[in-house]
């Protein structure tokens, strides 16, 4: 595989992003056959407004974008969302990648990080509990969808 460079979204990057995502929930939504899901409604106003307030990373090989994460920071948590990859490019350990590189950048201002994704999603459940997160609640988001809340605790050196 060639290497996936992780790089902060620049405006310019948002319609790409929504693409991917669109795709990326397009298929999960498939593997769960739901009609539809939040991830997938988002329109690029609510993106530009993520923009604004969050940090969204971006990974690329050869100068295409294939991937992203978004995370901002309250008090002492950075709350992760909207992990996204490329169907065609998943199980190649970008997302672990991009969980790491969000990580990286939060570090030093929080004392854990806290994410959710669908409790049916085995995939997404074993990404997140190989890279150390653990589940805290579950909870109901329609007759379809329950979200496992997960996060990870930062150690004290």
């Amino acid at each position: 595989m060639n290497d996936v460079i992780i790089t902060k979204v620049i405006k310019e990057d948002l319609t790409i992003i929504l693409d991917i995502q669109k795709k990326a929930f397009g298929e999960v939504a498939k593997a769960f056959n739901l009609e539809s899901m939040p991830q997938i409604e988002q329109t690029m106003e609510s993106l530009e407004d993520e923009f604004i307030n969050c940090t969204i990373l971006k990974a690329s090989i050869l100068n295409t974008v294939v991937g992203s994460v978004r995370a901002y920071n309250d008090n002492d948590t950075c709350f992760i969302s909207r992990l996204i990859v490329l169907p065609e490019f998943q199980n190649q350990g970008i997302g672990k990648a991009l969980m790491n590189a969000i990580e990286y950048r939060f570090r030093n201002v929080v004392k854990r990080y806290e994410l959710f994704t669908g409790a049916r999603d085995s995939r997404n459940l074993y990404l997140y509990n190989q890279l150390g997160y653990k589940s805290y609640k579950t909870e109901k988001y329609n007759h379809s969808i329950s979200y496992m809340h997960m996060e990870k605790l930062i150690r004290d050196s």
